[in-house]
């Protein structure tokens, strides 16, 4: 139940970007036409083992198991939902799929045939000046610009709660995002997101 919230929770967060970066994929129409139209297929896993969460068989072995039948339903619909209307609004080439790694951490993924770049949170709030309860802020990690969300943790001390990482390259850019996994591990799934989703087109 819990891992079923927090990937319905990602989906919702991850709707916010796809309105931040939609100005940067519908902006330059004249340009995208000179670039050849990309097909993108985001396997059933991935490096690391991230395996995706619309498959009963991801959860096999875990605690999650006998809630396997019910997330997978459920993050079956997002992701059909998701790849009809991302191609359909950014007017562009675009898939997106929720993963799961570590038999409960969610990892929510979105590839999209535009330039990165035009990715913000609604606002920043510089953590030290909080008190300790944490606030939102950007960074650049790796090949990636992060949005990195910090307050109390489940052991009551300040930390990371939430991070949403963008990584662009050749006209395609990834975003991945998660409450559980680090920024820096992100950041590199999304550079093996780019060898195993990226193809031409047929």
């Amino acid at each position: 139940m819990i891992v079923g919230i927090v990937l319905g929770l990602l989906i919702l967060t991850s709707m916010v970007l796809f309105s931040v970066v939609l100005p940067e994929a519908t902006g330059d129409d004249e340009g995208s036409e000179t670039h050849e139209s990309l097909s993108f297929t985001l396997p059933d896993t991935l490096p690391g083992g991230y395996a995706a969460a619309d498959l009963e068989s991801s959860f096999d072995g875990g605690e999650l198991a006998a809630q396997a039948a019910a997330i997978a339903e459920q993050q079956g619909g997002s992701t059909e939902y998701g790849n009809e209307v991302l191609p359909e609004v950014l007017d562009t080439s675009a898939v997106t799929r929720s993963y799961v790694v570590n038999g409960t951490e969610a990892v929510f993924v979105q590839v999209m045939q535009a330039e990165g770049g035009a990715f913000s949170p609604s606002s920043l709030t510089d953590p030290e000046s909080t008190d300790g309860a944490g606030g939102i802020t950007m960074q650049k990690v790796g090949d990636g610009v992060c949005i990195l969300t910090s307050g109390a943790t489940q052991m009551g001390a300040p930390g990371p709660t939430a991070s949403e990482c963008q990584v662009s390259h050749d006209g395609v850019t990834v975003q991945v995002s998660s409450d559980t996994v680090a920024a820096e591990d992100l950041v590199g799934l999304a550079a093996d997101v780019f060898k195993a989703a990226v193809e031409p087109a047929a």
